[in-house]
């Protein structure tokens, strides 16, 4: 081998090596930042399974800031709810600092923000789609730049279907990049899955409820037709005589009945009943196990015998059951 041909063998093979090493170390640069990445989504998702046990709505919108930056790279966010076209701070949270973050919060909604063209967060609301904003930008809001007095942020939407509840707006002490937007976005979208969820959540525990004490007034509604007293009426519409009036016997005089017939008159089968096991001591559970009823059925009759014998509570009611038991001796 000449020596020209053996410099550029080792040229060759120099720069094969330094190659191989330059290639691998890209290579190795890619798979970290993926990997951060892929981490740093984690991270964020895991903050919005931490709102999951939230139940109220409005909680979640509340907890959004503090659980965004607990699990992103961000060092500040605000949450602002949309009404009418008006964005108004909710919630701030501000890393280490929470007289900061009320601080902030005070001053946010001192001045609400309308939600018009050109300002950035209307675009990106239109869009549905987070973004990365330079202060320097005309489109800023200058009151919240001038309350916040960031360099760059991140914004992205809370929507629930077709509909924007809130807008999260986030910044960090370091440079942004399109990376903390996706994580934003990624972020946003969670927090709008767990606020929907909840809001469902809430409203079939309100139809519940509603459709059980519709449930008890009808059983106890029907539970009252059933025990009321039947009138026979003849086909003239004159009164027919009552059972103890037929046979040639003559309806017993007023001053003969005895307090169990006052009783009968004012108060259904069911509710004298009731009123019975009262005297005994039963509570409404009690009661309601020994006649196999629901104890919402047994709280309406309760109250409309405390109603028909023109008494306050429980007690009064005993009170007057035995009276007038008293009344035949």
């Amino acid at each position: 081998m000449t020596e020209l041909a053996e410099v550029r063998a080792q040229i060759a093979a120099i720069v094969e090596e330094f190659g191989d090493d330059a290639g691998q170390a890209a290579h190795e640069a890619d798979m970290a930042a993926i990997e951060e990445r892929a981490m740093a989504v984690e991270r964020a998702l895991r903050a919005v399974a931490d709102l999951r046990g939230i139940t109220v709505p409005a909680a979640i919108l509340d907890t959004a800031p503090e659980a965004l930056v607990r699990g992103s790279g961000f060092d500040r966010a605000v949450l602002s709810v949309v009404r009418d076209g008006v964005m108004t701070a909710e919630a701030v949270h501000v890393r280490d600092d929470p007289q900061a973050s009320a601080a902030l919060l005070d001053a946010l909604r001192a001045n609400p923000v309308r939600l018009e063209h050109p300002l950035v967060e209307t675009e990106a609301l239109r869009r549905r789609r987070a973004t990365l904003v330079d202060a320097g930008d005309a489109r800023v809001d200058r009151a919240t730049h001038a309350v916040m007095g960031w360099s760059a942020y991140a914004v992205a939407p809370v929507a629930v279907r077709s509909t924007v509840v809130a807008v999260l707006q986030a910044d960090a002490e370091r440079e942004l990049d399109a990376r903390d937007a996706s994580i934003l976005w990624t972020f946003a979208a969670g927090v709008a899955q767990v606020y929907e969820s909840a809001s469902l959540r809430r409203t079939l525990r309100h139809e519940r409820r509603q459709m059980r004490r519709l449930l008890t007034w009808l059983d106890a509604r029907s539970s009252e037709l059933a025990d009321a007293t039947i009138a026979f009426v003849s086909r003239e519409g004159s009164e027919l005589p009552q059972p103890e009036e037929m046979d040639g016997h003559e309806r017993r005089p007023e001053r003969e009945r005895d307090g169990s017939a006052v009783l009968d008159a004012v108060l259904t089968r069911r509710e004298v009943e009731i009123l019975r096991l009262l005297a005994d001591g039963l509570t409404n559970r009690a009661i309601a196990a020994e006649l196999v009823i629901s104890g919402g059925t047994v709280k309406f009759h309760v109250n409309s015998i405390l109603r028909k014998l023109h008494v306050a509570n429980r007690a009064e009611a005993v009170a007057r059951y035995y009276a007038l038991l008293d009344a035949r001796r």
